[in-house]
């Protein structure tokens, strides 16, 4: 009695073999997708930061001043009323501190302001105007790896 080994396919061996190449594979693929999507949403949040650094020059441009902001104790700012309102073209999706679809948080801070600007612009007597302004874009995954733009 003799049987023949005409057997075709794949060996146990083999398979595994094929299984772990695939997964690796996959794991690499994985890695340069997460890679990439940091990428674009880092430079979405740099786009961001540019749009905001355009609404503060145009604010100077109108005000020769930056927003300061605002009063102590007030739930909105003076860069949110002019954001919103219509010098500032409408803008409801952007104000003093704002999150994105991506995960940021912007904030703006004015730097070198006396006590208050008013939130059409003009700046309350005794006070001295902004003289400028630093923004910065972080996310809760990386905090300490926030964009900064200071002008």
């Amino acid at each position: 009695m003799s049987k023949k080994l005409n057997a075709r396919g794949f060996t146990l061996i083999e398979l595994l073999i094929v299984i772990i190449i695939i997964g690796i594979l996959a794991a690499i693929a994985f890695v340069a997708y997460n890679g990439a999507t940091n990428k674009a949403h880092t430079a979405a949040a740099q786009s961001t930061l540019a749009e905001v650094k355009n609404k503060m020059a145009e604010y100077y441009a109108d005000h020769s001043s930056y927003p300061a902001a605002g009063a102590s104790g007030s739930t909105t700012t003076n860069i949110d009323n002019w954001l919103a309102g219509p010098e500032g073209g409408n803008n409801t999706t952007m104000s003093t501190t704002f999150t994105d679809a991506n995960g940021y948080t912007y904030a703006v801070t004015p730097s070198g302001c006396g006590d208050t600007v008013a939130s059409g612009g003009a700046i309350t007597t005794g006070s001295t105007a902004c003289t400028g302004f630093s923004l910065t874009a972080s996310t809760k995954a990386s905090p300490n790896g926030a964009i900064t733009v200071t002008n």
